[in-house]
């Protein structure tokens, strides 16, 4: 048949001239989806996060997949604004269904005054409040110990 003999069909979109040396139309890059990406983590949920430069008392709100992981790179100085007031600590940490909604809260955070972020992070809304320190289990587990044999 005639759909047969075609082959496979390209997808040309228009390109600025500067991209594609000039010629104004580039094939479209194949996208894998995220189940195709062997070796990668795709994630789900989105961190808005609030750092303090335990320098110069100020605030960076940010977004990350991984607040852990930024909060090293902030601190290794591998981003440009907050590497002249290192080091940095992890003060709020806010958890996001969807991209949408962390980038329209950081929006919102990175114009609030000094006076509500401090109020922010001391709220039940700040994911590190409601962290139990790692000594935690071994004191639960003491006090489980303590009573079943001594009561």
């Amino acid at each position: 048949s005639l759909l047969e003999n075609i082959g496979s069909v390209v997808q040309l979109v228009r390109m600025p001239p500067c991209h594609g040396g000039g010629r104004g139309f580039e094939s479209r890059p194949v996208r894998k989806s995220p189940s195709e990406m062997k070796g990668f983590f795709v994630s789900n949920m989105f961190y808005i996060y609030i750092i303090k430069s335990l320098t110069k008392g100020i605030y960076y709100k940010g977004i990350s997949e991984d607040f852990q992981r930024r909060l090293e790179q902030h601190n290794k100085g591998l981003s440009q604004f907050t590497s002249t007031a290192m080091p940095w600590e992890l003060v709020y940490v806010e958890k996001h269904e969807t991209k949408r909604t962390a980038l329209i809260r950081e929006k919102k955070l990175k114009k609030s005054k000094t006076v509500y972020i401090e109020w922010l992070i001391n709220q039940q809304s700040n994911l590190l409040k409601n962290k139990l320190p790692s000594f935690f289990p071994i004191i639960l587990l003491a006090f489980i110990n303590f009573n079943t044999f001594c009561l």
